[in-house]
């Protein structure tokens, strides 16, 4: 079993941290044809997004299909709490974080790889970001440690990778500070960050990110 995808990724820190929540490490890899555009790719995700994952041939798209699919195929422990209402807090949070923060998206494009100069697109997807995180802090239960319990589950393999996105392009998007408008989502964070799981999350895409600008400025160092 592999994923196909880079550890940069939200999606596919969302995948490993659901296979490490279960006791696996799972491998990743370049995707098929070396990039998501290559036809190989293709053939296997037809949105060409990542992750993908390969059970011995047998691939599966979109990252919230495949933390299910962990779920019901590796032992380890549940990645939705046994409560039927904590499990329900869960799901709702998966999805708020699925949805509400997709705003990070244009983001990326247009601020911190400067691939468009679209300053109200930009400023509609931090006010849909901003929401999102009000509903959030809402959805979740103060008492908890993790985002639907006092264990990690299908909520933190989302929240987690998206929320060190967040921080990892705060200098360029100033990021980071829409969570600390929420106090118990900011304290959430901390701990999560502070935690085995989530530490080797944050640090996993810092490295790989910093990497990633870096490749992106040389070209442009070259040319100018």
């Amino acid at each position: 079993m592999k994923v196909y995808g880079s550890i940069a990724s939200p999606f596919v820190q969302r995948v490993l941290m659901a296979g490490r929540i279960k006791g696996h490490d799972l491998p990743v890899e370049l995707p098929p044809g070396g990039s998501m555009q290559a036809p190989e790719f293709l053939a296997i995700s037809p949105m060409g997004r990542v992750p993908v994952l390969d059970d011995d041939g047998w691939t599966l798209a979109e990252s919230a299909a495949i933390v299910g699919y962990l779920d019901d195929v590796l032992d380890g422990p549940p990645l939705l709490p046994e409560n039927p209402r904590d499990r329900a807090r869960a799901r709702t949070i998966e999805t708020l974080a699925s949805h509400e923060l997709a705003g990070l998206r244009p983001i990326m494009v247009c601020k911190v790889f400067g691939m468009r100069n679209e300053p109200v697109l930009v400023d509609e997807a931090i006010s849909t970001i901003r929401t999102g995180l009000a509903a959030l802090e809402k959805a979740r239960d103060a008492n908890h440690v993790w985002a639907a319990g006092d264990s990690p589950t299908v909520a933190d393999c989302i929240l987690v990778p998206l929320f060190s996105l967040m921080d990892v392009i705060d200098p360029i998007a100033g990021t980071s500070a829409l969570v600390a408008e929420q106090p118990g989502l900011a304290g959430y964070r901390e701990r999560a960050f502070a935690s085995e799981l989530g530490g080797r999350t944050v640090r996993e895409m810092r490295d790989t990110f910093a990497a990633i600008l870096e490749r992106r400025r040389q070209p442009a160092q070259q040319s100018s």
